[in-house]
């Protein structure tokens, strides 16, 4: 059936995905919400019980976002959430701020429980499912299998090994200064890809790209991942406001402001000195290792490269000397 019980609210000027209409249902879930997957500790403490479930329809895909087409023939794999009357308004109003209105509408499906059972359950389904989709249909989704989180980050340990195999020139007029740079430079911009594509999956598509930022600063297992990988601490300038100081403290916190805010002088203004390159590889080898470690506390990512391929192994201990 097409997307209905939508509810929606507004929020400022921005219009926000709201509750199911009948909250007694349980709840559907086949994306980053499923037990294992990246979100679900957002709403596990507010679950009484989920079991396995499948419902008709295949998962097709928008911007690294799972949209359910349940016209579609097949059936898609996931779980079905029970929420304890004492936590269901809590349970619905946390899945109604993850998921972004412009993506999905409530809806209502059947879900088939691996034991026969049959139950009406309430589900997000995508919206506008003519519109940016891409790739081939599937039944069953997995973050493990993004491969922004897979290829991406091989991709950018390769880079920076190529790049800078003894860490950076000496000097800018060194010869290949500029190419190593410049190829830091976009290892850096494609890694911070997959942490803009970690952040939605676990804090919510629905979140701003700054509010994610801020998310995974005051996280503490990202905390602890710049622990695990020895983060050196320091501090960067804001190239448009020198009298902005971002820093990454002894205590790990302030990590993601510190990371992000080395990207944004990039993208900016595209920095060049020699102290630039080598807070980039810094920044590089430092955040992919801790991106690695994060990525680990949920599941085995898959990476399918070719023969040739760069499995994700940290960039510390290497060669590489930020």
């Amino acid at each position: 059936m097409p997307p209905q019980d939508v509810t929606t609210r507004r929020d400022g000027a921005r219009r926000k995905l709201g509750p199911p209409r009948d909250r007694n249902r349980p709840l559907f879930v086949y994306g980053s919400l499923k037990p294992g997957e990246l979100a679900f500790g957002l709403i596990e403490p507010l679950v009484g019980q989920h079991v396995l479930a499948t419902v008709t329809g295949v998962i097709k895909m928008r911007d690294g976002l799972p949209l359910l087409d349940h016209l579609a023939a097949g059936r898609v794999h996931g779980s079905l959430l029970f929420f304890p009357a004492d936590k269901a308004d809590e349970a619905w109003q946390t899945v109604a701020d993850f998921e972004p209105v412009a993506q999905y509408a409530w809806s209502t499906s059947e879900a088939l429980t691996e034991d026969g059972q049959s139950i009406t359950a309430n589900v997000l389904a995508g919206a506008k499912l003519q519109r940016g989709v891409s790739g081939d249909p599937v039944q069953e989704w997995s973050a493990s299998h993004d491969p922004v989180l897979g290829e991406g980050l091989a991709e950018v340990r390769r880079l920076v090994l190529e790049a800078a195999p003894h860490g950076v020139q000496p000097q800018p007029d060194s010869p290949g200064f500029w190419r190593q740079f410049f190829r830091l430079q976009a290892s850096y911009l494609l890694l911070w890809s997959a942490v803009e594509r970690y952040t939605a999956l676990r804090y919510g598509p629905a979140l701003d790209p700054w509010d994610r930022v801020c998310r995974l600063d005051n996280d503490l297992a990202f905390q602890d991942a710049l622990r695990t990988v020895n983060a050196e601490s320091g501090s960067v300038v804001d190239s448009r406001d020198p009298t902005t100081k971002v820093t990454l403290r002894p205590d790990f916190t302030g990590g993601a402001r510190y990371y992000y805010q080395v990207r944004s002088n990039l993208s900016h203004r595209g920095k060049g000195a020699f102290r630039d390159a080598r807070l980039v590889l810094k920044a590089c080898v430092e955040l992919h290792d801790a991106m690695l470690v994060l990525l680990a506390r949920h599941f085995s990512i898959a990476v399918d490269s070719g023969p040739s391929e760069v499995q994700l192994r940290p960039l510390l201990p290497t060669a590489v000397q930020a």
